[in-house]
């Protein structure tokens, strides 16, 4: 321990103190000494006057650092905060950012499958024009091959016509042909078969396009 000669108010004291801590001690014996010379002359309450004041001072002083403390402590923990809601803000950015390539995802899914729907309707309507064109073809071959069935038969009445008069011109009489009592002329057997011929074959191409159609 040192021993240090204090001088305040006009009066010496003599006090032992840590080693290194002289400096300390004498500015605050200054201190003090400064507070007592403001009082009155009156030694003993001016000693405890600037005592108390500088204990006043070193309270406030005390206080105020406390607060500044609080003040500096509330400053990092609203920091704290506002870094976890940073935090939270970046998680929730993140997420949003999945969910946007989500959808992006889905959405371009859903356009090729768009896509896929869209040729297959247009291969039916494709389809479906051709099948028109088919089914007009179709209805022109059967209009066609009435006229020829119209026209066979046509050529069939004539020919009854002339089976019939054959034997009543003979005769010299009217009648009605009996093809199982009369005999056909050698000459109109070609034109039969002929006929036969292409009753056969409308009838086939009739049924034919009825079946397809």
């Amino acid at each position: 321990m040192n021993t240090l000669q204090l001088n305040i108010g006009g009066r010496t004291f003599a006090i032992a103190v840590q080693p290194g801590q002289e400096d300390h001690v004498h500015h605050l014996a200054s201190q003090i000494d400064a507070k007592f010379q403001q009082l009155t002359p009156r030694y003993s309450q001016n000693l405890l006057f600037a005592t108390l004041q500088l204990a006043d001072e070193l309270h406030r002083s005390q206080l105020a650092s406390a607060q500044a403390k609080q003040e500096a402590q509330a400053a990092v923990d609203g920091a704290s905060d506002l870094k976890r809601e940073a935090d939270m803000a970046v998680g929730q950015t993140d997420k949003l950012k999945r969910r946007i390539a989500e959808l992006e995802e889905e959405l371009s899914n859903l356009q090729s499958s768009i896509q896929q729907e869209s040729n297959k309707y247009n291969d039916l309507i494709a389809d479906n024009e051709r099948f028109k064109i088919a089914v007009m073809e179709a209805d022109t071959e059967k209009t066609r091959l009435q006229g020829e069935l119209a026209s066979a038969r046509r050529e069939r009445d004539a020919l009854e016509q002339q089976l019939a008069e054959a034997p009543a011109a003979a005769s010299g009489q009217q009648a009605f042909f009996d093809p199982a009592s009369s005999a056909i002329d050698p000459e109109l057997v070609p034109a039969l078969e002929r006929f036969a011929e292409l009753l056969e074959n409308c009838a086939s191409k009739l049924e034919g396009k009825g079946a397809a159609s």
